[in-house]
């Protein structure tokens, strides 16, 4: 289980950018990102979760994230990139 405000304070996402979605459906996802997150590895997997299909290199064999979990993990790598523009290229 996820404790909400630790996982929006290493975001530093707003209450309402929270991934639910992740948190409920995906949590190893959510998990995964969380590990990544000041890694220089951050970017890569985000790339990998957002390609069609996403999840492992775009292969077509997968479905992809429905809509809702796209959504909040684009989101969440848009907070990333923010803030790695705010620090250097090797923060995610």
């Amino acid at each position: 289980m996820f404790n909400k405000e630790m996982v929006m304070a290493t975001f530093g996402c707003l209450p309402n950018e929270y991934p639910q979605v992740l948190e409920k459906k995906f949590p190893h996802v959510l998990s995964k990102i969380i590990a990544l997150w000041n890694s220089p590895h951050c970017a890569s997997y985000f790339t990998d979760l957002l390609q069609q299909n996403g999840r492992g290199g775009g292969r077509m064999n997968r479905e992809g994230f429905p809509e809702e979990a796209w959504w909040e993990i684009f989101k969440l790598n848009e907070i990333c990139w923010m803030r790695r523009s705010e620090f250097d290229d090797n923060y995610c």
